[in-house]
């Protein structure tokens, strides 16, 4: 036995470490595949911006020319496009880096997340799903979850306008107002997050007064989204006319201030993720509205409803909704989803009588406009165009203002507060 370790030592050691490195050779090596497959998308533009043959920068492309855009603009749009109600102007993409610390999270936390009832398995923090396979039953789903769940910062303070312009491009009604946002769980750094909120389960919640016109200055609005989807969100209210602070039922399906965008329309998709079926359709490269260098967007096109600053060529998911139940509006909806940011593209809804009714297009800000000293660029939405064909009105939303990251305190969150504020 003796002869047998000490002769055939370094035989047996190498026999030994060939089958332990052999075995878990593969296993490294899948592991650092994965890991580069991740970076792809979060760095989708490492190798330079996105090309397409007869679509350069600098191109403008309104209803003379608009078959050079039938692959890479959504058929929504093209229709219109073609008919002339508005123009785009081609800019070089533009590369949308995410902060460091949600990659880091991202690449930490991805592995073991599934998809349970109403919410994530095993999710911590970070995209909850950063590869996405067409074959996976379950991909469209885990699209909108990774939607829900972008990095939109710690903490957010904005002040924002939405206007009601008719056909004429005539403001119907305008309202102005701010909101401010503050994430009590799966922040990047764990440890950040609130800890009475993470107890009870609370995902976010929003505090929004109304600052213009008149008749509704000074009305506020308290709301709590649970982070199990299949939990009702809470919503408080408070009346400066009474000075009272009630509870009031929260439903996605309603239109705030008579517009025409529900409240689940807002930010491409702000719905109950539960209430639908989803549909992976494709990846594919779409021609969508660039990060705007400014406070606002340029509004253009037919009624003044279109964005038409520069817009991008951008890697995008595409995802189908179909309502489980009778929706009072829509038959589905179409998403584009951005795959660097998860940021929403567009949105497209169409009736029950399956025609296209409303179009939804988002913008965001480019990093390098920052007149409010923020410390990091988030990828937040900017503007949202949202256009209903059929009543020939839209919905323009623009964020005016923004502070990121500030240190929000929990405590201005409570129905206390909405009292405390009141006048």
């Amino acid at each position: 036995m003796t002869s047998i370790f000490r002769g055939g030592g370094f035989l047996l050691c190498w026999f030994v470490s060939c089958i332990v490195f052999g075995a878990f050779a593969p296993v490294a090596q899948a592991q650092e595949n994965g890991r580069e497959r991740i970076l792809a998308d979060f760095f989708s533009y490492r190798d330079g911006p996105l090309q397409v043959e007869g679509i350069p920068p600098g191109l403008k492309i309104d209803a003379t020319n608009a078959a050079v855009a039938s692959a890479v603009l959504p058929p929504e749009l093209l229709t219109y496009l073609s008919a002339g109600d508005f123009s785009i102007t081609v800019q070089e993409t533009t590369d949308l880096q995410l902060r460091q610390a949600f990659i880091d999270a991202t690449l930490q936390h991805h592995s073991g997340v599934v998809v349970g009832e109403g919410e994530l398995q095993n999710y911590v923090a970070g995209r909850p799903f950063p590869v996405l396979d067409a074959d996976d039953p379950q991909a469209g789903l885990k699209a909108v979850w990774n939607l829900r769940y972008r990095d939109q910062g710690d903490d957010a303070q904005m002040w924002a306008t939405n206007s009601l312009v008719n056909s004429n491009g005539n403001t119907e009604r305008s309202q102005t107002f701010a909101f401010f946002s503050l994430y009590g769980m799966h922040r990047p750094d764990s440890a950040k997050n609130v800890p009475q909120w993470e107890k009870q389960g609370v995902y976010t919640k929003q505090y929004t007064r109304m600052l213009a016109p008149s008749d509704s200055e000074g009305n506020q609005i308290l709301a709590v989204q649970p982070d199990n989807d299949f939990l009702p969100h809470d919503q408080w209210a408070y009346d400066p006319k009474t000075r009272r602070t009630r509870k009031i039922v929260y439903t996605p399906y309603i239109s705030p201030g008579r517009g025409v965008v529900l409240i689940e329309d807002r930010s491409g998709f702000l719905g109950y993720i539960h209430a639908y079926d989803w549909k992976y359709v494709r990846e594919q490269t779409v021609l969508a509205p660039g990060p705007i260098r400014a406070s606002a967007p340029t509004w253009g096109g037919r009624g003044n409803w279109y964005l038409v600053d520069p817009w991008e060529l951008r890697r995008a998911v595409v995802v189908e909704a179909t309502p489980k139940n009778s929706h009072p509006l829509y038959s589905r909806r179409i998403l584009y989803i951005d795959v660097q940011t998860s940021l929403p593209l567009f949105s497209f809804a169409y009736d029950h009588e399956g025609q296209h009714k409303r179009s939804f297009m988002v913008v965001a800000r480019h990093p390098e406009f920052d007149p409010w000293g923020n410390k990091d660029w988030v990828a937040q939405i900017a503007a949202q165009a949202s256009i209903d064909y059929q009543l020939e009105r839209a919905n323009n939303f623009q964020i005016t203002k923004i502070f990121l990251n500030r240190a929000l305190p929990p405590s201005q969150f409570t129905v206390m507060t909405l009292m405390l504020r009141g006048k």
